[in-house]
């Protein structure tokens, strides 16, 4: 990978670990009722404007699976922004791909796994709970659920930011 790239990466895991923290904190109920889910929504729209614009520089270094792996996060902070944002949106449907892209993230992590890259394999295992169990959540409107992804959200978005940080220093994780 070039070092554009590269550190276009680098930008996207903080990004990624800000908008998981956020969506951590937010479902663990740190805020209480004082969040507007338009603020919201508005947070997480602004995160995926500037996780596009990082994923556009991983795509053109053909990046493939870096990008893919990418784009399958963004993917999720426009729809769900969006969604916050109108409100009144058939947020059933965001919950059929919160659960594909669980499944999706598993394989990715699997990947990962078997090219013994431990700390990214970890990040990445943790965004299937995060994303199963926000779509649970959806489903049967349980706020254990949430709960359950907010607390495996927060945590990944600390380890995305360690990863950004480590990064940024030149120091590789295993």
């Amino acid at each position: 990978m070039g070092a554009l790239a590269n550190t276009a990466m680098n930008t996207l895991f903080w990004e990624a670990g800000v908008m998981t923290l956020i969506i951590g904190f937010v479902n663990i109920g740190i805020g209480g009722n004082k969040i507007n889910p338009k603020d919201f929504g508005i947070v997480i729209l602004s995160g995926a404007l500037m996780e596009t614009l990082a994923l556009s520089f991983v795509i053109e270094d053909r990046a493939v699976f870096d990008a893919t792996v990418a784009a399958a996060f963004v993917l999720l902070l426009w729809m769900i922004s969006i969604a916050l944002i109108l409100g009144g949106t058939n947020l059933y449907v965001i919950q059929h791909a919160l659960w594909f892209t669980g499944i999706l993230f598993f394989g990715f992590a699997t990947y990962t796994a078997y090219l013994h890259l431990i700390f990214i394999t970890i990040i990445l295992y943790l965004l299937v709970p995060v994303t199963v169990f926000l779509s649970l959540h959806g489903y049967t409107g349980k706020a254990v659920y949430a709960k359950i992804a907010g607390y495996c959200s927060a945590i990944d978005g600390f380890l995305f930011l360690v990863l950004a940080f480590t990064g940024a220093i030149g120091v590789v994780l295993p």
